[in-house]
């Protein structure tokens, strides 16, 4: 057994051990990391949207063990909130060394799913370990981040620089409209004009791609371009099960295995907006309000654990249906939907028929709403078997990893020059898998291996 197997194979026994043994403590939400860089700036009306305010060279793991061998920088840019104010946030830039320059840009929106800055890209992907005992954030303490690299890592493999935005920004928000979407636009602006990047500005090609949580803050990004950066030259978008219907998702989610992303999902919200944490506190019992309050306090992986098959039936002092039909948690589950308008730049979505935490109806209410404005939408609904109650294979986690390659096989093509560009108009399709569609099985999954494997094992990518 090599030692990279070795070490993996350590690191997923001690998970196992972890979850097992060790128990949940309510607490309050950590602090975040003493670390002056991410200081709130003085004077952020003084720049515009996408400036750099400061910077720093960092050394990027992957799955926060395996250091990559590429150069890379934390980038602080000047960005908007969602009540149109200036706000901060942080992206990570990485670059294959050596190379020729000028090259493309794939912005990667990762599923950080969290309220917790060491749950971040910017973070974790420097920081950390997959397991800690001593942190009040684990014991699991692996993020999504530093998991979604070995994915974002193709592009490296390209030769394209990578951008992972801290897309909560500093507030580290996690479902808020509309912010995201100017915090990935910005952190394009910023790393496009950041000089040691070598890239060409406003002008260079673009392509975003993110899975779940990142393809919400992806959605977002390409509604807001046309209006807040249509400078930006983005040649495409790919993302899949985007929870843009989030009642839906609410009701799918349940019981599910990966159902403890809803306590995850009510505690953003609430973060985000005071008076809805309010009136959801009166729906909930005390161990339900105790959940929902403990979500705060995790990343992803471990509140996921912590809730596995939560019900919120048995959190509920009352059907969900009214808890719904309240005015105020009304008014902030419909700001988080479908809202109708329609990118400008061609887009891939994939998503699960039997997805559980983005049910299809949701995608396709979404999918409709681009193809009637005119987007060109390239949507592949995959129809691979469901696992049924109790569930214990997750169709989400599964399509994370098996519509990779079709996503990127698809912006591959939008960022290589002289390639056909995608038809006019959208074309839906149910696939059994993207694994099946022409050129993804030969071409891109070897190069997904062969890059994962460099890249664990420290070989420049």
């Amino acid at each position: 057994m090599s030692q990279t197997l070795r070490r993996a194979t350590g690191a997923l026994l001690t998970l196992i051990l972890a979850v097992l043994l060790h128990p949940t403590v309510a607490a309050a939400e950590p602090p975040p990391p003493p670390d002056s860089f991410y200081d709130r700036p003085a004077g952020l009306s003084a720049y515009s949207p996408g400036d750099v305010i400061r910077s720093r060279p960092v050394d990027v793991r992957a799955l926060q063990l395996f250091p990559v061998n590429v150069a890379a920088w934390h980038v602080m840019y000047r960005t908007t909130d969602a009540d149109g104010n200036p706000d901060a946030a942080v992206t990570t830039i990485m670059v294959p060394r050596g190379g020729s320059e000028p090259r493309p840009l794939l912005s990667y929106q990762a599923a950080t799913d969290s309220t917790l800055r060491v749950c971040g890209p910017s973070y974790s992907l420097v920081h950390g370990a997959p397991i800690d005992f001593t942190n009040p954030v684990g014991p699991v303490t692996l993020t999504l981040p530093a998991a979604e690299l070995a994915l974002a890592a193709a592009g490296l493999a390209e030769g394209w620089a990578v951008a992972m935005p801290d897309h909560g920004s500093l507030a580290d928000r996690f479902l808020t409209p509309h912010q995201p979407g100017y915090a990935v636009l910005d952190g394009i602006r910023a790393v496009t004009n950041f000089e040691p990047a070598g890239l060409q500005g406003p002008s260079t090609p673009t392509a975003l791609w993110g899975y779940s949580g990142g393809a919400i803050a992806s959605s977002w990004a390409i509604e807001e371009h046309p209006s807040y950066a249509p400078e930006l030259n983005i040649q495409g978008a790919a993302f899949g099960a985007p929870e843009r219907d989030l009642e839906a998702s609410l009701k799918s989610a349940n019981r599910a295995l990966l159902g403890g992303l809803i306590p995850i999902a009510l505690a953003a919200i609430g973060k985000d907006s005071p008076e809805f944490a309010t009136e959801l506190d009166q729906y909930l019992t005390p161990q339900g309000r105790n959940i929902v309050a403990q979500a705060r306090n995790h990343c992803a992986s471990q509140n996921v654990l912590n809730n596995l098959w939560f019900d919120y039936e048995q959190h509920l002092n009352t059907p969900v249906e009214e808890v719904l039909a309240n005015p105020v948690i009304r008014r902030e589950i419909d700001a988080r939907g479908v809202t109708g308008r329609a990118p400008t730049v061609p887009t891939y979505v994939h998503n699960g028929i039997s997805e559980e935490v983005a049910p299809i109806v949701g995608t396709d209410r979404l999918v409709n709403s681009y193809c009637a404005g005119g987007t060109p939408v390239t949507y592949r609904r995959e129809a691979i078997p469901h696992d049924p109650p109790p569930q214990l294979i997750t169709t989400h986690g599964v399509i994370a990893v098996s519509g990779s390659p079709g996503a990127f096989h698809w912006l591959k093509q939008r960022l290589t020059p002289g390639a056909p560009a995608p038809a006019s108009g959208c074309d839906i399709q149910d696939v059994p898998s993207t694994l099946v569609e022409p050129g993804v099985a030969e071409t891109v999954i070897p190069s997904f291996v062969e890059t994962f494997f460099a890249m664990v094992s420290g070989q420049p990518i």
